[in-house]
């Protein structure tokens, strides 16, 4: 299965390796498709610790309160992986969103990646943070006894965003072990660490983005912009120089999530045309059926049916 998902064996005997983003995601996906484990992602995750987290874990626990260590996660979220992106939404219910570049979203990342975070906001008190919700886009499973050992509260599934929410209290919640010194000493090590150049750099930003703001209605040109600090005019030169457009990247991300949010959740049409940035299901269908050469509720009948053939235990996406 490794070598199936384009994965070297050797790779493996180096913990600091990084490895191709869209071959990992294609194995997790193998791996419960195979496996007839519909919970795959999220006892891999189990597997892993707090201190897993490497270096960024140093930081993580010196760091004074849990929004500290949220924004901490979303400033350095290259010692992850270059393909997610967290946003921390404040309000009097706080919500702390988890978005993966759309061609690499798969139900099965999403889980370790939700599992990750909740670890990791968890261990860096001491255990003493917990979410009101996780909510997560996917159907909910089949059987949710993993789900529930691990998420010791509310889980939402067929939802609109995945993450959690939260009191915003329980974000000022202490860290023990919290030292502005150590902190401090701890970012600049991290610092220190150099990446390569991500892929497409302007590229991948927008499409986080858009992901981030087309559920809300804010996908067009002018809200990225303000979004990634451009103006739209600069914006659109940085993705010329990388041979991209606007239009592409808006119409790419719409097209994935349009097909994650028919495929993997409940949602009616409507929710769905409101997801994609369209003001009525009517736009949404005609935009869906020129791309697709189907109406999207025909789309979907017909990933179901797919779904229903398919060998027990084996789980499309």
């Amino acid at each position: 299965m490794l070598a199936e998902a384009g994965i070297p064996a050797a790779l493996l005997s180096d913990p600091e390796q990084r490895l191709g983003a869209n071959s990992i995601a294609r194995l997790l996906e193998l791996s419960a498709e195979r496996s007839g484990c519909e919970s795959f992602g999220l006892l891999l995750a189990k597997c892993r610790s707090f201190a897993e987290v490497g270096p960024l874990s140093l930081l993580l626990e010196r760091l004074p309160t849990v929004r500290d260590v949220v924004k901490a996660l979303a400033s350095y979220r290259r010692h992850f992986n270059d393909i997610i992106n967290i946003v921390l939404e404040e309000g009097e219910i706080s919500i702390i969103r988890i978005e993966i570049l759309p061609e690499y979203a798969g139900t099965q990342i999403f889980d370790f990646t939700v599992a990750r975070l909740y670890r990791n906001l968890a261990g860096a008190c001491g255990g003493r943070w917990t979410a009101l919700a996780l909510h997560l886009v996917r159907r909910e499973p089949q059987e949710d006894l993993e789900f529930r050992r691990f998420f010791p509260f509310d889980r939402m599934f067929s939802d609109s965003f995945n993450g959690f929410s939260c009191t915003a209290r329980s974000l000022d919640i202490a860290n023990p072990l919290a030292s502005e010194p150590m902190a401090r000493h701890a970012s600049r090590l991290l610092d220190l660490v150099q990446f390569g150049p991500e892929e497409a750099p302007t590229g991948d930003s927008v499409r986080r983005a858009i992901a981030l703001l087309l559920p809300s209605g804010r996908g067009s040109l002018d809200h990225v912009a303000l979004n990634l600090g451009f103006s739209p005019r600069a914006l659109q030169r940085a993705l010329e120089r990388e041979r991209h457009s606007f239009g592409e990247l808006l119409n790419g991300v719409r097209r994935d999530l349009a097909q994650q949010y028919l495929a993997n959740s409940n949602h009616p049409i409507s929710i769905i045309s409101d997801l994609t940035g369209y003001t009525n299901s009517t736009s949404f269908t005609r935009w869906f059926a020129g791309e697709f050469g189907l109406a999207p509720q025909f789309w979907r009948a017909a990933q179901l049916q797919v779904t229903a053939r398919a060998p027990s235990g084996a789980r499309l996406h």
